[in-house]
């Protein structure tokens, strides 16, 4: 292929013959065959090249390029070939020798995009061309530019097509904003002045009267006609008085200038060439007449008529003018030349004709104009009438289209705006779409600025289809809500719109306007979207539910069957009992059995219990009813209180216990806060009872409750650990007036054991709702609750919890909640009782049957020996319930306690009667009394009527000092307690409970009274 070789490969170009045949001896590059391999390397490079390209090589740039590059150097090939460019390009070498120089300076190579040329490639010898050139430098071996390699491409074509089209689209700019001819021509000559190369000069003729012509162009004539005479209406480029410019021509007269041309032009069907060249064209005529884009004179002219498009082809009648141009010196009149001058002319005429259309359409409107003037005075009254009538007709439209709740828009469109402008908008228009009220295209409304993101590509989407369609469609989208208060504006950021709009075509299809009404459906959606949620809410609770219920079912139903067979148990040990004799060793097992049964029936019945609990508080959490309410405590205290509720269980499984006050409580100083002390002891509570659940089977059986402090909230504890994220923001409580003004803190608590311990997967199991380890659910079983009711109550306490474990070694939960310091220690007599709804977990609930007659029971020497405590009362149980009335009873007899029994609270009062505090009885007649037991619901007088019925007895003076009154009551919710209170009850005991907590709350009562009754 290296065609520069000796000898050359076979089947050569006729190209690279022809170089080959140069006499390369006798130019600067020596002959062929002493070429260096870099200079061979390029010329085989640019002959493989499929674009113009040359080499230019060593000093005198000797210039050698591909089969590609002849058309470009015309006439001037192939005595390029071995040339320098200064001999070969002799009349652009000093345009392109400056930029020769800068490459070699600077060693880098550039490109030249549309650099103008003159050249002579067969035209003329300055042919107009335009090309784009790529310089890239030849480097040899010792770093010195030897020679440069170009591509070259022509863009002559591109550059000047681009140049007339700008031409031809200013002239349809600047012509389209004439409303007359005497604005016309001016406008058009101002047009051809933007192309000064293609168009030297220009000269227009017109028809003095345009109105004439306007038969020729397909239009109505208004009156007589007149002769053809075309006048100078324009020009440009020429001198003042040349012969080109004759004023005044009439065409049959044939004056001097270019009218002798006029009639061939308007013969031809196109445009007519002169030239000097051919001696076409008169010298006279273009003498003095230079091109002011080349500043040469002009040697060609053009000569084209101005006809309408429904004239006549090749006929002087129909022609309307006569434009003449000067012909650019530097290029050819090719073809396309050619069409570029006869699109300048239709697009001359066809303006022409717009502008005289106008013109008519002018005249006509004086025409009817005047008309109407004549007939206006015989419909001038009955015009009069029907104005009133319509203003009136349209004011009642407007006022009910102002008045309705809807939002009513029109858009009116026309074929130059199909985007549509506003033509009526209405007040609740700009009301709900936030609308601005100025006029402008209804695309460049602020309203789909304002619209919702998510709903501009829906609103997009329909608007086209009804645009395409021209028919009728509705769509919803969001804007921002207004200030105007409403029933929803709380759950909605946004105000709703329905939009309804239908279309009106005109007869010939295109669209004329759409009409459209938008409403306000913020309501609906918000129903909707309330609607929606109550489903899913209750789709949610409906499979927590199920899920809980399977829990839970399979938790209260497992003890049954223990708890029945325990109670057959018992009841079999004491029938077999009754038939023994003097077997004292059978009956010593016999009672043992017992005892162990009885204590399975309390252990089933308290875990039962437990399961309980833990449903009522996450009914209370789920229902937003779970209240904190502080009062004054000693935290140490309610650790104690919580060692003593779980003392017998601690003992039945061999458990030590310990407290532990820790170095940043005692440093603090801290005896009396305001805190939930209840609160606290429930979640003491639940973390002791697993904590007990996971040690009674281990060798090592501690659990260790220990108590810290901080001012600031911590974000772990003593022992370490990290406590749980919040997983909502929560109000601080301690804010509340009722919590007071001390200083605020934080009150750390751990409960600490040495049980069996978790396992990771365990772990991640905590804290959430009806979940437990697996091992913990089979072994001890529970609710799943437990934790979970922790975590709700450290948080709204303002606390957090979190806990560490590791298996075989034993676990430790901690958490703090927030408090306050009381400033000054409480009076004994104002300090509250432990509230009665949180207490350690109880054995067993009655039922409640009818009970006929008020009994009063004694005490048994025989049964007080094992049970009775040192004090003893007068009680009087107020039940409805035979079976409680005995339990209860019972149980206190066995105390010691001497029992009187009514029905209800009608019963109850005819006893107090009886005793020594009515007025009028003294302590030898009347009966002792010392506290009332008393039940809530019951028939003929419920408890709560009845105890306000003592209290206004007392107020009278019928009861001579207060009757002490303890609620006894399944109904636990806070606000049954609170109710309670209200009514006049001293304390409220809730169902289940055990007749030693019983005792302890009357005990609990009577110390109170004593010590206020002490200083008097």
């Amino acid at each position: 292929y290296d065609w520069t070789c000796t000898p050359p490969p076979e089947n050569l170009s006729p190209h690279i013959q022809l170089v080959r045949s140069v006499d390369w001896a006798s130019t600067a590059l020596g002959p062929m065959e002493s070429w260096p391999p870099l200079l061979r390397f390029m010329c085989n490079l640019v002959m493989s090249c499929p674009n113009p390209a040359i080499v230019f090589w060593g000093p005198e740039l000797n210039m050698i390029y591909n089969e590609a590059y002849p058309p470009l150097a015309g006439d001037k090939h192939p005595t390029l070939i071995g040339a320098a460019p200064w001999v070969g390009f002799a009349e652009a070498w000093a345009d392109f020798e400056p930029f020769f120089r800068r490459c070699e300076e600077s060693g880098r190579g550039a490109m030249v995009e549309d650099m103008l040329l003159f050249l002579n490639r067969g035209y003329g010898p300055f042919e107009e061309t335009y090309y784009s050139f790529s310089f890239t430098p030849i480097l040899a071996e010792n770093d010195t530019i030897v020679g440069w390699y170009e591509t070259v491409f022509e863009t002559t074509k591109q550059k000047i097509t681009e140049r007339r089209i700008s031409t031809l689209l200013t002239l349809g700019d600047v012509t389209s904003k004439s409303q007359d001819l005497e604005n016309f021509w001016p406008q058009v000559i101002k047009g051809l002045n933007t192309n000064p190369q293609d168009i030297a000069f220009s000269v227009i003729y017109s028809v003095s009267d345009s109105v004439d012509y306007l038969p020729e162009m397909g239009l109505a004539k208004s009156s007589g006609a007149h002769s053809k005479r075309y006048d100078l209406v324009g020009s440009s480029g020429v001198p003042v008085g040349h012969t080109a410019v004759s004023t005044g021509l009439d065409i049959t007269l044939g004056r001097p200038g270019f009218t002798s041309y006029f009639a061939a032009a308007a013969e031809s069907e196109e445009p007519i060439v002169l030239r000097l060249s051919d001696s076409t064209l008169p010298p006279s005529l273009v003498q003095g007449i230079e091109s002011h884009a080349w500043s040469e004179p002009v040697t060609a002219v053009v000569i084209c008529a101005i006809s309408p498009a429904t004239g006549r082809t090749g006929s002087t009648s129909t022609a309307l003018g006569y434009l003449v141009m000067g012909l650019n010196s530097h290029r050819p009149f090719d073809e396309e030349y050619k069409t570029f001058v006869q699109i300048l002319t239709r697009q001359v005429t066809t303006a022409m004709a717009s502008v005289l259309l106008i013109q008519e359409e002018a005249k006509r409107g004086r025409t009817i104009a005047e008309q109407a003037a004549i007939d206006q005075q015989k419909i001038e009254e009955q015009l009069r009438v029907r104005t009133r009538e319509l203003e009136q007709s349209e004011m009642q439209l407007k006022h009910f289209a102002d008045a309705v709740p809807t939002g009513i828009f029109v858009l009116e469109f026309t074929p130059d705006n199909m985007q549509g402008s506003y033509r009526y908008r209405n007040d609740k228009w700009f009301e709900l779409t936030g609308d601005c009220r100025e006029d402008q295209p209804a695309w460049q409304s602020p309203l789909w600025e304002k619209m919702h993101p998510e709903d501009v590509p829906n609103v997009q989407k329909a608007w086209k289809v009804l645009m395409d369609t021209k028919s009728e469609t509705s769509f919803e989208f969001r804007v921002p809500r207004s200030s105007r208060p409403g029933p929803v504006d709380e759950h909605f950021p946004c105000t709703w719109i329905l939009c309804y709009a239908f279309s009106l075509v005109s007869e010939d299809g295109w669209l004329r306007s759409i009409i459209g009404s938008v409403t306000d459906i913020t309501s609906t959606k918000w129903a909707e979207g309330i609607q929606k949620q109550r489903m899913e809410d209750a789709i949610e609770a409906k499979r927590q539910q199920e899920n809980f219920i399977d829990v839970t079912s399979h938790e209260m139903r497992n003890p049954l069957s223990a708890i029945m067979i325990s109670a057959d148990d018992i009841m079999s040990s004491l029938r077999a009992v009754q038939t023994l004799r003097c077997n004292t060793q059978k009956f010593g097992e016999l009672v043992e059995a017992s005892i162990e049964a009885a204590q399975t029936v309390l252990h089933c019945a308290q875990h039962q219990k437990r399961i309980v609990d833990d449903i009522l508080t996450i009914s209370k959490l789920d229902s937003g009813l779970f209240s904190i309410t502080p009062v004054e405590s000693q935290p140490t205290a309610v650790v104690s209180d919580i060692h003593r509720m779980f003392a017998g269980e601690y003992n039945a499984a061999g458990i030590s216990h310990h407290t532990e006050v820790e170095q940043s409580y005692r440093a603090l100083a801290i005896d009396w806060v305001m805190l939930d002390s209840s609160r606290l002891q429930q979640i003491l509570i639940n973390l002791v009872t697993n904590s007990i659940k996971f040690t009674q089977y281990e060798e090592n059986r501690v659990i260790t409750v220990s108590v810290g402090a901080s001012l600031d909230r911590p974000s772990e504890s003593s022992h370490g650990i990290k406590y749980l994220e919040l997983r909502k923001e929560r109000e601080d409580l301690t804010q509340n007036p009722e919590w007071g003004d001390g200083g605020p803190l934080y009150l750390h608590f751990s409960v600490q054991d040495t049980g069996c311990g978790l396992t990771v997967d365990e772990k991640k199991l905590l804290f959430m709702r009806f979940s437990q380890a697996p091992r913990t659910h089979v072994n001890y079983g529970g609710s799943g609750l437990g934790l979970f009711i922790c975590r709700e109550l450290t948080e709204l306490q303002g606390g957090a919890i979190g806990v560490v474990s590791e298996t075989g070694k034993g676990s430790t939960f901690s958490f703090y909640i927030k408090a306050r310091r009381l400033k000054q220690k409480p009076p004994v007599d104002l300090i509250p009782p432990p509230r009665q709804d949180l207490h350690a977990p109880s054995p067993f609930e009655v039922t409640r049957t009818p009970s006929p007659t008020s009994t009063h029971f004694t005490p048994a020497t025989s049964t007080t020996t094992s049970f009775s405590g040192p004090r003893t009362f007068d009680i009087l149980i107020v039940e409805d319930n035979k079976i409680n009335q005995q339990v209860m009873s019972k149980g206190l007899v066995k105390l010691g306690h001497a029992v009187t029994i009514a029905n209800h609270g009608v019963e109850a009062l005819d006893f107090l009667r009886t005793t020594r505090w009515w007025k009028g009885n003294d302590e030898a007649t009347g009966k002792k009394l010392t506290v009332v037991l008393m039940d809530i619901e019951m028939p003929v007088m419920d408890g709560l009527t009845c105890v306000r019925t003592i209290r206004e007895r007392e107020a009278e003076g019928w009861i001579t000092e207060r009757i002490n009154v303890i609620a006894i009551t399944a109904n636990a919710r806070v606000e049954q307690v609170n109710t309670a209170l209200e009514a006049g009850m001293d304390d409220v005991v809730s169902k289940p409970f055990r007749v030693a907590e019983l005792t302890a709350s009357i005990e609990r009562l009577l110390d109170q009274r004593s010590k206020k009754a002490g200083p008097q």
